[in-house]
């Protein structure tokens, strides 16, 4: 891994190339590397699907971080680069799932060069100033979208993880007035707005507090509160998925509608039981009577400690979103 000089270093010379949409870095003893700061929407080799207008809405889904090269092989790069087929499949699973899951709706979504793992532990100012590529990507998706794509119609934001991470910033800095009308909701699971956020952004980042309201959507999940992680710790927005308020009364099992799960022999995916009460605390969703074992893996045990669900969250309440979706559109002022 880099040290901390080529990193600063690194991100200086990003920011001088940023007016150009090619550039090329060679450092001492740094393998030299080339890329695009910007991605051409109209190309639709950068988009997993496009859509189309058979449904009266759509879902705009953002997938998350799925990207699994480590810097040193990815020729000393924090990004994935989505011009490559390869990097653009290892988004196909996920994104499929979701395309089931939501077929509802017409699907857009876009590819984006995706900060890989390793970025998150780098410091929060380094993280910070990486994940402007990224967002860059999503918001440029996003207004051709809205431009050749949208036509009018109502839509979902959706993200998971770090695809959650850039919507979040889509609505601070990249929607206007009349999009935002248009939104049904911005379904962002498995990310945090924090306070600060919240009072800058007052406008742009509007906490949906019940069922059917316009705005924001965020849910973190764990077996236990001693397992709530970096992820969700200064969350300040999010709201228990079985219920879709902020009550922190325990919910009765009968209240989860199902998880997504792939289905093999149908080549679908299903809702299928996983019944777990509920509670909300300090924003996040407690499932007490799941395994705190469901998704641990010891690799990210320092970001995702064991009975965090964070690898769950995308699917582990697939039918209340599906249901809540079907709601909250019933619902949206044509």
């Amino acid at each position: 891994m880099r040290n901390h000089h080529f990193t600063v270093l690194l991100l200086a010379v990003l920011a001088i190339l940023l007016p150009s949409c090619e550039g090329r870095i060679k450092f001492e003893g740094e393998i030299e590397f080339s890329f695009r700061t910007c991605i051409d929407y109209a190309d639709t080799t950068y988009w997993y699907s496009c859509g189309d207008t058979t449904q009266a809405a759509d879902v705009f889904y953002v997938y998350p971080t799925v990207s699994t090269i480590s810097f040193v092989d990815n020729d000393s790069s924090w990004f994935a680069d989505i011009t490559m087929p390869e990097v653009r499949e290892e988004a196909n699973g996920n994104q499929r799932f979701n395309k089931m899951l939501y077929g509802e709706y017409n699907f857009y979504a876009p590819y984006y060069r995706q900060m890989i793992f390793e970025a998150y532990a780098q410091p929060d100012s380094v993280v910070r100033q990486l994940a402007q590529t990224a967002a860059k990507d999503v918001n440029d998706a996003f207004q051709y979208y809205m431009e050749h794509y949208n036509h009018g119609r109502p839509f979902f934001l959706m993200g998971h993880s770090q695809g959650s991470q850039m919507l979040i910033e889509l609505l601070k800095n990249g929607m206007t007035e009349e999009q935002r009308q248009r939104m049904v909701a911005a379904y962002c699971i498995g990310y945090h707005v924090t306070a600060e956020e919240l009072a800058e952004y007052p406008e742009a980042l509007k906490p949906a507090t019940d069922s059917l309201m316009q705005g924001l959507v965020v849910f973190n999940s764990v077996t236990d509160p001693t397992a709530i992680g970096m992820v969700s710790r200064y969350d300040v927005v999010g709201i228990n998925p079985t219920t879709w308020t902020m009550a922190t009364d325990t919910v009765p099992a009968e209240f989860h509608l199902g998880m997504a799960k792939y289905n093999n022999t149908r080549d679908s995916v299903l809702i299928v039981p996983c019944p777990t009460r509920t509670t909300l605390y300090n924003h996040t969703t407690v499932c007490p009577d799941l395994n705190p074992e469901m998704v641990f893996n010891p690799a990210y045990e320092k970001m995702f400690p064991k009975g965090n669900l964070h690898f769950a969250d995308s699917w582990l309440f697939g039918g209340n979103v599906v249901e809540n979706m079907r709601c909250r559109l019933r619902h949206y002022n044509f």
